[in-house]
């Protein structure tokens, strides 16, 4: 079998798994599935020991915690991932049956519709907090529509149907690649725009504090804002308590900061940006996604400063014996 024909067999299985799962979850009653997304919870956290060691030690060091504090803490979050998981999953049956508005809680709407309403589009910065898939519906039912640039899925008919589902509730979704003519395009007819800013960015990032450590972050949303005088706004989903009830936040505008340098003005926006999203997490830190390593890459300054360091290291350690 021919490495493509073997990669679409896999794909077409993977789709076949999904949508039986998703059939499945359909058929649970609500507040069941949300019990069983919390044992999955428990289940993948034991069976998960490389991304929970992760958000541990991450937890630990940028809150303050004790060791058995962030236990704790990563112990909820993982419950609030599978939630999220089995959740989602039932959506399409939930959203049948309810609308968004009975479930969900929206504060500061007023903010965004206000931004919109001057003509030059918004953009929303935001993580991944609380069940983000709800966070981008309840964005695109605010916004009248919404586009969201997101890393698309590898399987293209689980792409596919998922695209489906989000586009019929006003919600598109644009791979970052290729997301930036559909950006501008979309910002250009008075468009809402969502971008996900707090995850390692691997190229063209700029280093600003996140928890008091510098972290690579997409810069795009400081760049378009202050290229196209388009307002930004911070918002952010959240669970409230145990059940089928979730809140999404909204900020004012930020106010941004133009003082004639455009590449330090870049960074300095994007630093506010962040500190926002940092306020959020300490707000409800077992909603944040821990488990994504942050922190990975580090300023050229920084490795710079390590190497002599690991040199003189080997060097100590050859000169033993």
């Amino acid at each position: 079998m021919s490495s493509q024909r073997h990669s679409r067999v896999r794909e077409l299985g993977e789709y076949l798994y999904m949508v039986g799962v998703e059939r499945l979850a359909r058929l649970l009653p609500i507040g069941f599935g949300l019990r069983l997304g919390r044992f999955l919870g428990t289940l993948t956290r034991l069976a998960d020991g490389r991304h929970r060691r992760v958000a541990e030690e991450n937890a630990a060091w940028a809150l303050g915690l004790s060791r058995e504090e962030a236990r704790a803490l990563v112990r909820r979050l993982y419950h609030n991932v599978c939630e999220n998981f089995v959740e989602d999953l039932m959506l399409p049956k939930i959203l049948r049956k309810k609308k968004l508005a009975d479930f969900s809680v929206v504060e500061g709407a007023e903010h965004l519709k206000a931004a919109l309403a001057r003509g030059r589009g918004a953009i929303v910065v935001t993580g991944h907090f609380g069940n983000w898939e709800l966070g981008g519906l309840a964005l695109a039912q605010v916004a009248g529509s919404a586009l969201v640039v997101a890393r698309v899925l590898t399987n293209p008919l689980v792409e596919a149907r998922t695209r489906r589902f989000r586009e019929g509730n006003g919600l598109k979704v644009v791979d970052r690649r290729i997301a930036v003519r559909h950006v501008l395009e979309h910002l250009r007819a008075g468009g809402c725009v969502g971008m996900l800013i707090d995850q390692n960015q691997r190229k063209g990032g700029v280093f600003v504090p996140f928890f008091g450590k510098l972290a690579s972050t997409v810069p795009s949303p400081a760049s378009l804002a202050l290229k196209y005088d388009v307002p930004v706004l911070a918002a952010y989903t959240y669970r409230i308590g145990t059940g089928l009830r979730h809140c999404f936040h909204c900020d004012p505008p930020f106010e941004l900061i133009r003082t004639g340098n455009y590449r330090a003005d870049v960074v300095a926006n994007t630093a506010m940006f962040t500190k926002r999203l940092e306020d959020f997490v300490r707000l409800h830190p077992d909603q944040w996604f821990w488990l994504h390593s942050r922190w990975r890459k580090r300023p050229p300054e920084e490795m710079r400063l390590a190497r002599p360091q690991e040199a003189g290291a080997e060097d100590a350690e050859g000169s033993e014996g």
